[in-house]
Order: structure tokens, then C-alpha cells, then sequence
């Protein structure tokens, strides 16, 4: 009588050396241990993008911290820009017959509250940017937690562009013709600080959404 003849169990190719010894998950072989399917590049975009959050953190950070500078120096130092308030208003340093007399705003009641106003957003937008990217550094490992984090940021931003935007480049620079000021035309700072928040947006809005296309179960060699 014949004896059956006993087969050893069949391996995958891919899990076997060139000597025809089969590697383990985790046993370390020829070139080292066998990493699970994924896992490397898995753990590699969660640093990247670990990384990319603290980097957007930082730079909203600074952007707070200098919209605070700014307001600071107007709350201690109120003169450094009282005069350039009333002047935009009142058309200090306009070319006569201009066309846009009738936009002038003398009352220095009117002037003050409105010097109150830019003050007041300055701080405001200081304070959320600081608290939202202060938060986002802490929450920087978690992603979920992160983008929470981002509300702040966003409202402070938003209050930023409606004080440098709005009120300076918007009406300022064109309801009260400040671009034809000779004395008086802050529109280039404005420029540079509406594009400040905006770059300060957009890279928190970029981070965000890469940061959940890099976690989503659909992306090929991610596992979850």
C-alpha cells in the first residue's frame, strides 16, 4: 500500500526568500524586519502632516502676535494714527476739485469712533488668532482635534480682513478716495496686511484639507 504523500503548506511568493524560507510579519530577514502592507507609508503621512499642522499653528501665531503689536501701539501711543484717521476722513491733503468733497467727514466725534473701531478689531482678531493657533500647537497629533481648533482662526480672520479690507482698501482707500491722498494714503500697508491674513486662511484651510484626504480610508495603501 502506498503512503500518501505529505505536502507542506503552500506560501505566498511574495512571502518567501530566495532560499524558499518563508518570513513572518515582523521577523526580521535578510533586509531587515517585515513591515506590514501600509503601515510605513501610513505612519510617514501622519508625521508629514503632524508637521504641516504646527507649521500653519506657528505662522497664525505670528500673524496675531502682530496684529496685537499694531494695537497696542495704538491704545499707548493713540497719536501715531489719530491724525491719519481724521485726515482720510476729512480729506486732509486731497487736490481741490477733486470730485469728492461732498464724502468728507469733518465731525471728530465721528473720527473717534471710528479710530475705536479699528482698535477694537485689531485686538479681537489678535487675541483669536493667538487663541486658535496657541491651540492648534497643542493639538497638533490629532487631527479632528486640530481642525477644531481652526473655527478660532478662521473668526479671527475673518475679523482681520473686515479692518484692513473692508474698512481700509474698501472704504477707505476708494469711498473716501484715500489712493489720491498725497498726505494721507495707508493703502499700500492695507494691501500688505489683507494679504497677510489671507496667506494665514488659506494655509490653514490647505492643511486642513489635506490633512483629512491623507486620513481617508479611500486612499490607496492607507489602512485604518
Amino acid at each position: 500500500m502506498s503512503v500518501p504523500e505529505q505536502r507542506e503548506p503552500r506560501g505566498r511568493m511574495d512571502d518567501q526568500d530566495p532560499g524558499g524560507q518563508k518570513k513572518l510579519e515582523g521577523q526580521a530577514g535578510p533586509e531587515g524586519p517585515v513591515e506590514p502592507a501600509g503601515r510605513g507609508k501610513g505612519a510617514d503621512a501622519d508625521a508629514l502632516w503632524r508637521h504641516a499642522r504646527a507649521v500653519s499653528s506657528c505662522v497664525t501665531v505670528m500673524t496675531a502676535l502682530y496684529f496685537l503689536v499694531v494695537a497696542f501701539d495704538n491704545l499707548t501711543n493713540p497719536a501715531s494714527n489719530w491724525e491719519f484717521v481724521k485726515g482720510v476722513l476729512s480729506g486732509d491733503g486731497m487736490a481741490e476739485g477733486n470730485g469728492f468733497e461732498w464724502r468728507e467727514i469733518h465731525a471728530t466725534w465721528f473720527a473717534a469712533v471710528v479710530y475705536a473701531v479699528v482698535i477694537a478689531g485689531e485686538t479681537a482678531a489678535g487675541v483669536l488668532l493667538l487663541h486658535g493657533g496657541a491651540c492648534g500647537l497643542l493639538r497638533r497629533a490629532r487631527s479632528a482635534a486640530w481642525e477644531r481648533a481652526q473655527r478660532t482662526v478662521l473668526a479671527g480672520g475673518v475679523v482681520g480682513l473686515l479692518i484692513f479690507f473692508l474698512g481700509f482698501v474698501v472704504i477707505g482707500g476708494n469711498w473716501f478716495a484715500m489712493y489720491l491722498n498725497d498726505k494721507w494714503n495707508g493703502m499700500d500697508p492695507a494691501f500688505q496686511n489683507t494679504v497677510v491674513v489671507l496667506f494665514t486662511l488659506v494655509l490653514s484651510l490647505l492643511v486642513s484639507a489635506g490633512g483629512r484626504l491623507a486620513t481617508s480610508p479611500s486612499v490607496p495603501g492607507r489602512t485604518r
